[in-house]
Parts: structure tokens; C-alpha cells; sequence
């Protein structure tokens, strides 16, 4: 049965009665296109705005009917308008709907399982560990839609206060802790401002809280802790590394003092960061050039490759690549550093050792010291910063970066040559024999690959 079409009137809307059977019927006005009125069985009577989109039927309330209050002048206009700009209307409610119901875990969840075959194993833990123990008790279960600078801010700064740990002690300020808290909130909204989008692919989210931290410069300054091994007290360190593991332990028990008295020694004299250490497999040691090879990442290596994921080739001095052969000769597995029962040495390995370490010295050492020692011996001794940058595998960015370094190569035998020069600062400051160093190794080194040397490149 066709729809009822005419001129509304209040007279004839007042007439009009939902017919027997029928729980209620829509009237359609000629005057105002899509302007309905629902009469229920019940009497009761309701402007709408009916109209098709994309072959559905779409209905928007209006208001009740009263004979005495309603003008339906008025009603007309309104109806046009809302029939006018429906589509518009609708896809506004369907993004406040998406809004109001996407909470952050979900957001939280969602990007990590479409960037997972982006991102390494390692990031994948950093997120889920930051947001585990800073954002998701308080504010996971809180819609998208209703966050704001406030809660932003608020976030830096409960996550920026001490905390108690389990052993009572009282930890400084956690500047570093809260500005990855907040940068890892503002890469979930980031990705919910690209990712969620209405029918016609507006954005759902169009606003990022976390901007307030760079407009009211609210971040903590990221600066580098500026440590370093004295130069004085580099025979200390080096002695202590050595007497270590030669010391035999006091119970017949097995211990990692060995390899990881090389792996410390193998940082100082190579400036790799303390992370890749235990990423080096005796496949990677290249014994003709003396280096390793750190291969290109792909989903099969991806725990064993460098932060920036690329091929790099560590060329190593004498002193370094002993270390490597003495962690091999106390180790079986396919790693060259390895510690007790396990394939790999571990943090906590290392973190014990400089311990002992520390006391000699008088001061906290740590795992990172020997590389800001590496970078400031390279200096001393007059190496220049593109061949410092090659030797760290560290190519910077932002505004301090050279913008020469793209174009610049170095030859393996230049880059061998920058790093005995470093090795000859270590023994000069140390007041040591590198034969001692070298753990007695040297005199069985077999010759270099002088021409693969010499034609191969190391570039940024």
C-alpha cells in the first residue's frame, strides 16, 4: 500500500489514526521533502525526516505533534534543512558512535597488530611493557573521545614522580619513563587519526591531545647522561677486567667472568652499543678483515641485527678482535659471547661484572660508559667525526647532523686505520702492553685481507 501523501494541515494531522492491524504508519508532506509523520497505534504523533542513502531508509526525529504548540511553518524549515545535509548528519553520528566506544585499549591493541610486521621484537616488548606499567590501569578502559590536555599533562606528571621499589629505596624523578609514556599515547592516537575513518573517509579522530606537551613545551629535555672512564684510571679498569677472569672461582662452579670480561673490554675498544653485544654469532666474525659483519634485517634475524636494521660491517682493532677470539676459545655455542647455561651473555651479566668494576674504580660504571669512553678516546686522538659516526654506527638527526655525511665513504682500510688510532690512545692512557691486552693472542693473528680492505666501503 502506497505511503499517504498530502498537505499537512494541523487539522487533517489531527484526524489522522493508525489504522486497525498496524502498529503505527508514516504520512509523507508535499510541501517539505522527507517530512513524515509517525502515528502510532497508541495515538501518539512524530515529525521525522525520512530519507534513502546508499538504498537504506534513514529516519531523524523531529519533534512530538501538538495541535496547539506545533507550527508547522517552522517544522517545514527544519526538515528541509536536515533533509539537505542528512548524509552529512548521519556520518556525524556514526563517528561520534565510533568515538564514544573505541576505548584505548583498543586503539592500543589494534595498532600493535597492524604495525607488528613493522616493528622488531624488542619495540614490540618496549610498548606493551610502557604501557602495561603507565597508562593502561588508569586510563585503558577510557573512550578516545575523552581524552584531554588535561589527562595528558597529568599522565607526564604522576608518571614523572618518584616511585617506592620493592626493596623501599626511592627512585628520582622518572623524566625519561613519562616522556616515553606520553610519546607512546601520542603514537596511539596518531595511528587512530589515520586509521578509523567514517564512510566517506573522513577522519573518525581528528585531534591529538598529547600536541599540548610541544605547544606548552611541557617535555623533559632528553639530554644524555655525559659519563665517561677516566683516562687515569683506564689500566684500573683494564687490569681489573683481565684479573677477573683469570681469578679462579672460589667454589668448583662454572662462571661467565671469562666472556664477559671480553665482551666489556670488546665495547671499550669498539664503542657498540651494550644491546648488540650479544647479538654478535660467531657467522658474523669475518677473520680476513678482522671485523663483523652485522647482516641487513629480515623477519628470520631480526633479533640479532642493529637498531637501524641495515648491513654494517664493525671493523675492529687488534685489541678488539682479541676479545673476540678469547670469548670464543671459553665458549660453544653459536654466539661469541655467551654466559653460564645460556646461548647469549646477558645484561644482567654484564651489569654484575661492572660491578666489581666499580669498586675497584670508585665509580658507578654504567653498561653504556664504554661507548661514551669510546667516543671521547676517538676525539682525543684526532680521529675525525664522519669516521667516529662510521665506527658507532650512529648516523644522528636533527638539526646537528652534517649534511655532508651522505655523500661521504670510507674505505675498510681507512676505518681499520681510525680505530688503531683510538686503540693506540687506550694502551697510552692505560700504560699497558698490548700483548697483554690482547690476552697473549696477537703473535697467533693470522695476516689481514689487505685488498678486501681497500675495496670495500663503510658508509652512512
Amino acid at each position: 500500500m502506497a505511503a499517504q501523501k498530502f498537505i499537512f494541515n494541523k487539522a487533517s494531522l489531527e484526524a489522522l489514526v493508525c489504522p486497525d492491524g498496524k502498529s503505527d504508519m508514516l504520512v509523507y508532506d508535499i510541501m517539505a521533502k522527507g517530512l513524515a509523520l509517525r502515528v502510532t497505534k497508541a495515538g501518539g504523533k512524530t515529525f521525522f525526516v525520512v530519507r534513502k542513502i546508499k538504498g537504506k531508509d534513514h529516519r531523524i526525529k523531529l519533534e512530538p505533534f501538538d495541535v496547539k504548540t506545533t507550527k508547522l511553518p517552522l517544522v517545514r524549515e527544519n526538515a528541509i534543512k536536515i533533509y539537505a545535509n542528512l548524509d552529512a548528519i548521519l556520518e556525524a553520528q556514526e563517528a561520534k558512535s565510533v568515538r564514544d566506544s573505541l576505548t584505548l585499549d583498543n586503539a592500543f591493541e589494534n595498532m600493535m597488530s597492524r604495525k607488528k610486521n613493522r616493528l622488531t621484537q624488542t619495540t614490540i616488548d618496549d610498548y606493551i611493557r610502557t604501557y602495561n606499567n603507565y597508562i593502561k590501569s588508569k586510563y585503558g578502559a577510557r573512550s578516545l573521545s575523552s581524552f584531554t590536555s588535561d589527562d595528558v599533562v597529568n599522565l607526564h606528571e604522576e608518571t614523572t614522580a618518584p616511585a617506592v621499589r620493592p626493596n623501599g629505596r626511592v627512585t628520582g624523578p622518572r623524566e625519561r619513563s613519562a616522556n616515553k609514556a606520553v610519546s607512546l599515547l601520542r603514537s596511539i592516537f596518531s595511528f587512530s587519526i589515520a586509521w578509523y575513518r567514517t564512510d566517506i573517509g573522513d577522519p573518525v579522530y581528528k585531534y591529538n591531545p598529547v600536541d599540548i606537551m610541544k605547544h606548552t613545551k611541557q617535555w623533559h629535555a632528553n639530554n644524555r647522561d655525559k659519563i665517561r672512564i677516566n683516562p687515569k684510571d683506564l689500566g684500573i679498569f683494564i687490569k681489573g677486567c683481565i684479573d677477573i677472569a683469570d681469578t679462579p672461582p672460589l667454589r668448583d662452579v662454572p662462571t661467565s667472568f671469562k666472556p664477559v670480561s671480553a665482551a666489556v673490554l670488546f665495547m671499550l675498544f669498539t664503542g657498540v652499543r651494550p644491546g648488540e653485544i650479544n647479538k654478535i654469532r660467531r657467522s658474523y666474525v669475518c677473520h680476513k678483515t678482522r671485523a663483523v659483519i652485522f647482516p641487513k634485517r629480515n623477519k628470520t634475524n631480526e633479533a640479532d641485527t642493529l637498531k637501524n636494521g641495515h648491513e654494517f660491517h664493525l671493523v675492529l682493532n687488534d685489541a678488539a678482535y682479541c676479545q673476540l677470539l678469547y670469548a670464543m676459545k671459553h665458549s660453544t655455542g653459536e654466539y661469541v659471547f655467551s654466559g653460564v647455561h645460556q646461548d647469549r651473555v646477558s645484561e644482567s651479566n654484564v651489569r654484575d661484572f661492572l660491578t666489581r668494576i666499580s669498586a675497584l674504580i670508585g665509580k658507578h660504571l654504567p653498561r653504556k660508559i664504554m661507548r661514551a669512553s669510546f667516543m671521547s678516546i676517538a676525539e682525543r686522538a684526532g680521529v675525525g667525526a664522519f669516521h667516529i659516526k662510521v665506527l658507532c654506527n650512529h648516523d644522528g638527526s636533527g638539526q646537528t647532523v652534517d649534511v655532508t655525511d651522505g655523500y661521504k665513504m670510507a674505505y675498510l682500510s681507512e676505518v681499520r686505520d681510525a680505530t688503531s688510532k683510538i686503540e693506540a690512545e687506550i694502551l697510552n692512557s692505560a700504560d699497558m702492553d698490548k700483548e697483554y691486552i690482547c690476552r697473549s693472542l696477537l703473535s697467533t693473528l693470522s695476516e689481514l685481507d689487505t685488498r678486501a680492505l681497500d675495496t670495500k666501503v663503510a658508509s652512512l
